[in-house]
């Protein structure tokens, strides 16, 4: 990665104003980053009843867990086709899993191998900023 691309991934994370879309990066590339897989199931993106009670799927009861900035990944979204791409709307759109909330100070940066309309929904593309 060259360093105006550091750069300027560095200030988009800081201002956290939206999601991140990056084509230069992998999810396992970020330490200590929380990995949603774009090929997971939609039940892994979603809550789920334990008993009575209604729970958040793992990756987010970490995040929610947490008591420090965290980064979620969704990772290489470019690996599913662009119709099941739309599983990460509520995600990217409202920062929320059903009825829990992503916490407000989690960065989600979205990775994919190639970018472009071909690879990658028109609809996440108006969710994201793409860093170039």
């Amino acid at each position: 990665m060259n360093e105006e691309k550091k750069e300027l991934f560095a200030n988009y994370i800081k201002s956290n104003i939206a999601p991140i879309l990056v084509d230069f990066i992998n999810g396992s590339d970020i330490p200590n980053s929380i990995i949603v897989p774009a090929t997971c199931n939609i039940e892994d993106l979603t809550g789920h009843y334990l008993g009575t009670e209604y729970v958040p799927p793992k990756w987010l009861n970490q995040l929610l867990k947490s008591n420090k900035q965290s980064i979620l990944i969704i990772d290489k979204i470019d690996s599913i086709p662009k119709n099941e791409q739309i599983k990460f709307v509520e995600i990217l759109k409202y920062r929320k899993v059903s009825t829990f909330e992503i916490p407000k100070d989690t960065i989600i940066i979205v990775t994919a191998k190639e970018i472009n309309n071909k690879t990658i929904s028109e609809t996440i593309y108006s969710l994201v900023s793409h860093i170039w």
